[in-house]
C-alpha cells in the first residue's frame, strides 16, 4: 500500500512513528509521546491486511521483548510502556491475541498461536466479574476492574462468551451507555458521547445480531444533513459539541454502513476521510487515526 507521498505505509511508520528500537510512539516525529499497546495491536492488524510477514514478525518480537510482563507464571500486556504501568486493557489484548491467531494460520507460524493462548489464559483466569470480562486487571494490586466498556466487546475472539450478553440493552435510545458498572449494577451514560465509542458499540451489537434502530436513524439523518460526523455529541440533543472530525471515526462509520448495507453512504464516508486526510500524511496525526485511515484505503 502506497500513501500520498509515493512511499509505503510501512516506510512512513518506520520514518515517523518508531523510535530507535522500532517501538511505535503515538505522534509522528515525537518519540517522547506515549508508547501504547493499542498502537502495536492496530499495526499488527494492518500488517495482516497487507500480508507483510516480515514486519509482523518484527512487531511480534517487540511484543515479546518489550511489552509482555511475566508474573506468577502468567503474562500480561501493560496498556502503555511505562515503569509503573501494571494495568492492561481488554480491547488491546483481544486485538493483539486475535492478530496473533490469524497470523499463525496466515503465515504458517504456530508459535503465534501459543503466544495468543498465553495472553488469553491470564485474562480468562483473572480479568472478570461474575464470569464477565472487565476492562482491566491491576497486576500490582491483583484486582479486577469494576467496569466493562461496551465498545471493547469486539467480535474478533471470544473472551468469556457471557460478556457479549452485556450488549443486549433492550430498547435503546439515540445513543448507547458507555459501560456497565459491576459495583453499582447499572449501565452508565456520559452527557457527551464519543462517536468512536458509539459506532464501535453499534458494530459490536450488529455482530451479535442486535439492531440499533434509534442510533442508526439518528446517524443517517445527521450524515445526510451535515455530510460530516463530528468527534463528540450531546447525548440529550444529538448536537455536535466539537468541530473536529476524526479519520478513525470515518473508519468505523465506513465499517458500520458496510455492515448494515448502506453501500452508498459507506462510500461517502471513505470520500470524506480522503478529503480530510489530504495529501500531507502523516502530518500531526495520532497513530490511531493514521493507521485506521490506511486500513480504509487498503480496502478501496
Amino acid at each position: 500500500m502506497v500513501n500520498g507521498q509515493g512511499t509505503s505505509v510501512q516506510e512512513t511508520v518506520d520514518s515517523h512513528y518508531v523510535n530507535d528500537e522500532g517501538i511505535i510512539h503515538a505522534y509522528p516525529d515525537k518519540p517522547e509521546s506515549e508508547y501504547l499497546s493499542e498502537s502495536l495491536g492496530l499495526y499488527m492488524e494492518y500488517l495482516l491486511q497487507v500480508g507483510d510477514k516480515q514486519h509482523f514478525a518484527e512487531q511480534a518480537d517487540i511484543l515479546k521483548e518489550r511489552f509482555l510482563v511475566e508474573t506468577g507464571g502468567q503474562v500480561f500486556i501493560p496498556w502503555r510502556l511505562y515503569e509503573e504501568a501494571n494495568v492492561n486493557a481488554l480491547i488491546d489484548d483481544v486485538r493483539i491475541s486475535a492478530a496473533l491467531e490469524t497470523a499463525a494460520e496466515q503465515f504458517a507460524e504456530p508459535a503465534y498461536s501459543e503466544l495468543s493462548e498465553q495472553i488469553l489464559a491470564a485474562m480468562e483466569d483473572r480479568q472478570h466479574q461474575q464470569e464477565i470480562a472487565v476492562d482491566f486487571y491491576d497486576w500490582s494490586f491483583q484486582l479486577a476492574g469494576n467496569r466493562l466498556t461496551l465498545s471493547y466487546l469486539i467480535d474478533e475472539m471470544t473472551v468469556l462468551p457471557e460478556s457479549y450478553t452485556m450488549l443486549d440493552l433492550g430498547e435503546t435510545d439515540m445513543f448507547f451507555p458507555e459501560y456497565y458498572d459491576f459495583e453499582k449494577k447499572q449501565y452508565v451514560k456520559s452527557k457527551e458521547v464519543h462517536m468512536i465509542d458509539q459506532l464501535l458499540i453499534a458494530i459490536n451489537r450488529f455482530d451479535q445480531g442486535l439492531k440499533s434502530s434509534e442510533f442508526q436513524k439518528w446517524l443517517i439523518e445527521e450524515w445526510n444533513s451535515q455530510g460530516r460526523l463530528a468527534g463528540r455529541y450531546d447525548r440529550e440533543t444529538g448536537e455536535a459539541t466539537v468541530d473536529y472530525e476524526s479519520l478513525a471515526v470515518y473508519y468505523y462509520l465506513w465499517q458500520y454502513f458496510e455492515r448494515v448495507g448502506h453501500m452508498e453512504l459507506s462510500e461517502q464516508a471513505v470520500q470524506r476521510a480522503e478529503s480530510l486526510a489530504g495529501e500531507e500524511l502523516p502530518g500531526e496525526l495520532h497513530f490511531f487515526d493514521f493507521i485506521h485511515y490506511q486500513m480504509i484505503m487498503h480496502e478501496q
